[in-house]
């Protein structure tokens, strides 16, 4: 496994926040990694080419939101950077996500009827093509059980111009589980990212942001870190009763997400985070025994520094209107750290880089 930093990302990873947990931002709602082998025809007249997957995207938010400033990010095998990255992007229609509607995304050669009859966008395959949507190679949707996905909205006019911000997280980034992430529920249902259909609990209004701490321990009934089911449920399997049938997973859920139940909320602005994060600065960076915080602009209520497990090491306390901060790192260990800035109103939060030296 490679090192996990627990906020990183080749781009600045920054979040909105809401008070209420009302839902302001599009989350993923269905996560699909199919077994079907290549060339069965599973009772249908096209073989599976063994690619049957799909991911969803949900509009938990009061108006109408365009996914033209929207991509999705798979970071294989416990990468930190991503190695595919597509915009999303609808075949036909408008490119407008309706509230409480989904966003269907799946694999190029997807052939079963249960994921095409649903499907908004067929990413560009096979493998490694470059399609029109292509923003770092193409085949998100060639998952496996051990890969990160982010859904990523961007600053500029369009995905991959500006910054790209993190707005939901399935997995952990830097990460490779092994065969999967996994975990037993409260009802003792195994919650698995391999060979499994799962959907998002109807109670979770928001996406994961900040990337979660590893998944640890060997038992899934113990899972410490990242655990898959407490925000995840699995609607059916390949393995029914511990019998390899992949016949039997289901994706009849694929295409709704109907048992909705947390609140909906005005769309966040994100010309507001923007302008917000823009507002502060650290320097020097690398730095050893002291860094700078400048503040522009920008009503910041708290100042906290994490570790790359992302662990509180320090609150810097900060003056209402002080525009400068020192921050005492003498006695930080050389290596990565994140500075954790949360606005008066806890509305908005962003996370900066900082290097010790």
């Amino acid at each position: 496994m490679k090192k996990n930093y627990i906020l990183a990302s080749a781009l600045l990873l920054a979040t909105a926040t809401t008070s209420f947990g009302q839902g302001t931002e599009l989350f993923f709602s269905e996560y699909i990694e199919g077994a079907h082998q290549s060339g069965t025809t599973y009772g249908g007249t096209t073989p599976s080419t063994g690619n049957e997957r799909a991911i969803e995207v949900f509009n938990p938010t009061v108006a109408g939101v365009s996914l033209d400033k929207y991509s999705v990010r798979r970071y294989s095998n416990g990468s930190s950077t991503p190695s595919e990255e597509e915009k999303l992007k609808r075949t036909t229609g408008s490119n407008v996500l309706n509230s409480a509607d989904v966003f269907v995304y799946a694999n190029g050669e997807s052939t079963l009827p249960a994921i095409l009859n649903v499907v908004d966008q067929l990413g560009a395959s096979p493998y490694g093509t470059v399609g029109p949507n292509t923003i770092t190679k193409s085949g998100i949707a060639y998952f496996n059980g051990n890969d990160a996905l982010a859904l990523v909205r961007w600053t500029g006019a369009t995905a991959g111009q500006g910054t790209g911000i993190l707005v939901d997280i399935f997995g952990v980034i830097g990460q490779d589980p092994g065969i999967s992430w996994s975990a037993e529920d409260a009802n003792g249902v195994l919650v698995t990212s391999a060979n499994q259909s799962l959907m998002r609990r109807p109670s979770v209004s928001a996406g994961t942001k900040v990337n979660p701490q590893p998944q640890g321990g060997n038992d899934p009934k113990a899972r410490t870190g990242y655990n898959i089911s407490t925000e995840w449920d699995s609607y059916s399997t390949a393995f029914p009763g511990g019998v390899q049938d992949p016949a039997a997973q289901s994706y009849a859920r694929l295409g709704e997400h109907n048992d909705y139940n947390g609140p909906y909320g005005a769309y966040a602005p994100l010309k507001t985070l923007a302008k917000f994060n823009s507002s502060i600065g650290i320097y020097p960076n690398p730095a050893s025994g002291q860094a700078i915080v400048e503040i522009k602009g920008a009503k910041v209520g708290s100042i906290t520094v994490l570790n790359s497990v992302g662990q509180t090491i320090m609150a810097q306390p900060r003056g209402l209107n002080e525009e400068t901060v020192k921050l005492d790192i003498s006695r930080l260990s050389p290596g990565l750290y994140f500075v954790q800035f949360i606005s008066q109103d806890g509305q908005l939060k962003v996370y900066k880089e900082l290097l010790v030296k």
